[in-house]
C-alpha cells in the first residue's frame, strides 16, 4: 500500500505562521520540520539534550547542523540534574520548563510537536492502566502547558506513514537506541505489551485504542462544556448539582477541584466531595495538603 503523504501535509495547513518545533533528531520531528518547511513556514527549531547517552551532544549538533542548511533558527537546551537515574516524568518536565522559557523570550508561544498515532495509543492505554479517569483520553491536538500553546497535528498520521514520508523525501534522522530500553514504561508498552495485545486479542488492537482515545476525548470535551459555568465559581450549589447526571457531577467536581488549586485529584476525592451531596448536615472531607471540602447552607467550598 503506497505511503498516503497527503496526511503528513494537509493537517498542518491550520497551524499559526510563527511557530517553535521541537526537533529531537529522529524520523518524527525531522519528517514534521521537512513537511513544514515544504509548506513554507519558518519555524524556530528547540532540541532539549537530556544528557542520558553518550551520543546525545552529537545529536544536538547534527539538529543545529540542519537548522543552518535549511536556514533557520536552532536553539537548544542540556538537563542540568546530576541524577543518575533516568526518569521519564524529571526528563518531560525539564523539556518543557525549557520550551516555555525559549517561547517567553521569543514572544512565540505556539509549539508544535510530532506526537502521532503510535503515540497516542501507548499514552491512552498508559492512562487507562494508571486509572487516570477524565483524564484516559490521550493526548489532545491543541492543549495549554506551562504558557505554552502545543500543537500536535499529527496524531492522526501513523508511524509507518511518517517513516514512509521521510524515505521518499530521502530524509536523515537519527535513532535513539534508548527507545529500545524496556525499562522505560512507554517503550515496555511500545514494545512488549501492544505486540502481545496483538498477537493474543486482535491484530487491529491499535487501531481500536486509537479510535477510543477520539471518541472519550470528543466525549470529555462535550462534558467539559457542559460544566464550564459551574467550575468557574467559588462554591458549588449544592441542590442543581444533585439533579446533574453522574456522569456531569464528577466532572464537575474535578474541574472544580482543579480551579480550586487542589492536587493529586483521585477518584476517592471527588466521590468523597459528592458525597457532600447527598448530607443533611454540615460535613467536611480531606482533600490532599491539609485542605478540606466543606458543605454549610446549600454550598460546598474548598479552604
Amino acid at each position: 500500500m503506497p505511503a498516503r503523504f497527503i496526511d503528513c501535509e494537509s493537517p498542518l495547513s491550520s497551524l499559526p505562521e510563527s511557530l517553535l518545533i521541537g526537533v529531537s533528531g529522529g524520523v518524527d520531528s525531522v519528517a514534521l520540520l521537512h513537511a513544514l518547511v515544504k509548506a513554507g513556514r519558518k519555524p524556530v527549531i528547540l532540541h532539549f539534550d537530556h544528557g542520558w547517552r553518550t551520543e546525545s551532544a552529537a545529536d544536538a549538533r547534527w539538529v543545529a547542523d540542519l537548522a543552518k542548511q535549511l536556514g533557520l533558527k536552532c536553539m537548544t537546551g542540556k538537563m542540568r540534574s546530576s541524577s543518575k537515574t533516568h526518569r521519564e516524568a524529571d526528563a518531560r518536565v525539564a523539556r518543557y520548563a525549557f520550551f516555555a522559557r525559549i517561547a517567553r523570550r521569543l514572544g512565540i508561544p505556539h509549539l508544535v510537536l510530532a506526537h502521532h498515532a503510535d503515540d497516542q495509543v501507548e499514552t491512552f492505554l498508559m492512562q487507562l492502566l494508571r486509572g487516570s479517569g477524565a483524564a484516559g483520553r490521550g493526548m489532545d491536538p491543541v492543549s495549554e502547558r506551562d504558557g505554552l500553546i502545543l500543537h500536535r497535528p499529527w496524531l492522526g498520521v501513523w508511524k509507518k506513514e511518517i517513516v514512509a514520508y521521510a524515505r521518499h523525501h530521502r530524509l536523515k534522522w537519527r535513532d535513539d537506541v534508548t527507545n529500545t530500553d524496556t525499562r522505560h514504561r512507554r517503550n515496555l508498552i511500545r514494545r512488549r505489551v501492544l505486540p502481545y495485545l496483538q498477537k493474543q486479542i486482535s491484530r487491529q488492537v491499535a487501531e481500536n485504542l486509537w479510535r477510543a482515545a477520539e471518541i472519550l476525548r470528543a466525549e470529555s470535551e462535550w462534558l467539559d462544556t457542559l460544566c464550564a459555568e459551574t467550575v468557574a465559581r467559588q462554591e458549588l450549589a449544592v441542590k442543581p448539582l444533585r439533579a446533574a447526571p453522574l456522569a456531569q457531577q464528577r466532572r464537575t467536581i474535578l474541574r472544580w477541584l482543579q480551579n480550586q488549586g487542589v492536587k493529586n485529584i483521585g477518584f476517592a476525592d471527588v466521590e468523597a466531595v459528592r458525597g457532600l451531596l447527598e448530607k443533611t448536615i454540615p460535613a467536611k472531607v480531606n482533600l490532599s495538603a491539609g485542605r478540606f471540602a466543606r458543605r454549610r447552607s446549600g454550598k460546598i467550598f474548598v479552604e
